[in-house]
């Protein structure tokens, strides 16, 4: 089916009944049977919006779709968005594929696996601080901002005695108390400190991602030293935000669900489980809200749709992974969901998260604890008054006090 014509004006508000799953208005072509629609965005360009799980997968699947945002019709996130400077995220093949293959080298499964005692090791000692700590406790500040940035630490090899200076940068940068100012005063300071990193690794290599990034990627001729720096605070930023949505969110999740928490509860010890449940989270929550956006370099036809030359697409994660024609009662978080991994939490495509096998890790080891260890956490607060961050690309809990 093709559109109607109708267009929706964007927005990331969510319902007031339910926080946690995606905007009513992403939803629109859903509850219309419509796989594509028009979506007016902030500079009143009308791009088309896919919500649905084929056309997703064929738009992030197809070269024809560019990530590159300078191209014309491109559907810029932000007025800002334009001045960023280019990543490995808003590159296209053949450009990227070089990058593509570094980060899966060395955020491989396998790999990501290795940290699983270390993760654990800093998940048990940042629950063992809440819990002799006062209550009720801001879960945000006191687990969700830290675990991931405790977890970067390990990955990059930063010394214990600047990780407090490590997670203070990264904390400033990532709360929603900082201004603008603060934000960019911290990512400048993180370059600097990752500049640091770079040097001390050329001085002494270790076996850490650094040393591997700096081996492989600027020795490899696959990125200059400069910017390796910036690909090092992207990575920081885009990995921390990504866990502590997913923690929060997952969280508030299961807190709505206390038939499915204390399912997960009894099984904490069953590994097959716990992964089948972390991928259930992920499809439940899928924190990426601005969606996947890309530009058409040629006439192409998606399902039924012919999108032209220079249109922009937003393909979205959270929309698409409760596509009904994919996931029987996609409204529902069901732990023991057979088809949960098949969902775009990740994205998909060339571009698809390339910190995914350290976001399952460390998902797992979380979930499989925090719970067992405090059954009775529950929200301090009416979870209607907890404030959301609806304006940014991941959907983050500004706050969320807890107690047990």
């Amino acid at each position: 089916m093709t559109s109607t014509g109708e267009v929706t004006v964007w927005t990331t508000e969510r319902a007031p009944g339910d926080r946690v799953g995606p905007p009513p208005s992403q939803r629109a072509g859903q509850r219309t049977g419509e796989p594509m629609r028009r979506v007016r965005i902030w500079d009143g360009s009308e791009p088309w919006m896919v919500g649905s799980y084929a056309e997703y997968r064929q738009v992030l699947g197809d070269p024809t779709f560019s990530a590159d945002k300078s191209r014309p019709g491109f559907p810029l996130k932000n007025a800002g968005y334009v001045s960023k400077k280019k990543t490995f995220l808003t590159m296209d093949d053949p450009e990227h594929l070089p990058y593509r293959r570094l980060f899966a080298k060395h955020f491989s499964a396998p790999r990501m696996e290795l940290l699983r005692p270390g993760i654990q090791r800093i998940v048990d000692a940042t629950i063992d601080r809440m819990l002799a700590g006062p209550r009720p406790v801001d879960f945000i500040d006191a687990f969700a901002l830290r675990v991931p940035i405790e977890v970067l630490g390990e990955l990059f090899g930063v010394p214990e005695t600047d990780r407090g200076t490590f997670l203070d940068l990264a904390l400033t940068m990532s709360s929603g108390d900082s201004t603008p100012e603060q934000a960019a005063a911290a990512i400048a300071s993180l370059n600097d400190y990752a500049d640091q990193l770079i040097c001390a690794r050329e001085n002494e290599p270790r076996d850490d991602l650094i040393t591997h990034l700096l081996e492989d990627g600027v020795h490899g001729g696959v990125m200059g030293r400069d910017e390796l720096v910036a690909e090092v605070t992207l990575l920081i930023g885009a990995a921390h935000d990504t866990s502590l949505a997913l923690i929060a969110l997952g969280t508030l999740a299961l807190l709505d669900h206390p038939d499915q928490l204390q399912l997960l509860i009894d099984n904490s010890g069953d590994a097959a489980f716990v992964a089948n449940a972390t991928e259930e989270l992920l499809r439940y929550v899928a924190p990426t809200q601005t969606g996947r956006r890309r530009v058409a370099t040629a006439d192409v036809t998606v399902g039924s749709t012919l999108i032209r030359e220079g249109e922009g697409v937003i393909a979205l994660d959270n929309v698409s992974s409760r596509d009904p024609a994919v996931f029987w009662n996609p409204d529902a978080l069901d732990l023991r969901r057979r088809e949960a991994r098949r969902h775009n939490a990740f994205g998909y495509g060339t571009h698809q998260c390339a910190g995914q096998s350290l976001a399952r890790v460390e998902l797992q080891v979380v979930f499989a604890t925090l719970y067992r260890r405090i059954p009775t956490l529950r929200l301090a607060v009416p979870e209607a008054g907890l404030p959301f961050r609806e304006d940014t690309i991941i959907y983050i809990v500004d706050a969320m006090p807890v107690t047990w």
